[in-house]
């Protein structure tokens, strides 16, 4: 699920956030009324928490990230707006469906491994999009091209500098956070 957090960082960095934004850490609750099949109102709440059921307080940007806290990243997706965060996934070469609530925040939606692969690409190849190709050249045993596929269609999606900052974050996330397993 914390895969998908990046793009949200990534939304975040287009919409005036920096590295050292702070945001609270802090229990947040969001109450809902739905009807039953009788159109009784039954209220429900959801309580999202960090994996380590804790709360950190004043927290940066990129300390969020580094230690991937689920409350931050959904208070970022409140504040950016859901689909804001999907267009700016559609960009990244997200194409399947997503899921329009905060929920999306923890990795809601069903994606692929390539899709994902795609997206961060992007941020390494500072803010270009390339479509993935699979195969780009099959020759005999002669070395004669029996078949070879066109260079891959390049699109500038996001910033050189929103590329260069989300590679930045994510090498923290790598030497300090929870990806250095």
């Amino acid at each position: 699920g914390s895969a998908f957090k990046p793009i949200i960082y990534a939304a975040a960095l287009d919409k005036n956030y920096t590295a050292a934004s702070v945001i609270v850490d802090s229990p947040i609750i969001f109450e809902e009324t739905a009807k039953d099949a009788g159109s009784k109102e039954i209220a429900t709440e959801w309580k999202p928490r960090n994996f380590d059921e804790k709360f950190y307080g004043p927290t940066t940007f990129r300390q969020a990230l580094t230690h991937s806290r689920n409350v931050v990243t959904i208070k970022i997706l409140k504040d950016i707006g859901v689909n804001y965060a999907i267009e700016y996934a559609k960009r990244l070469g997200i194409q399947s469906p997503m899921n329009n609530d905060l929920s999306l925040a923890l990795g809601s939606s069903s994606l692929s491994l390539l899709e994902l692969t795609s997206a961060y690409s992007t941020f390494a190849n500072m803010g270009r999009r390339a479509e993935p190709i699979f195969i780009t050249k099959i020759t005999d045993k002669a070395g004669n091209v029996l078949e070879e596929t066109p260079s891959p269609i390049i699109q500038d999606v996001l910033s050189p500098q929103t590329a260069f900052i989300m590679t930045n974050l994510l090498q923290g996330v790598i030497q300090d956070g929870t990806g250095q397993r």
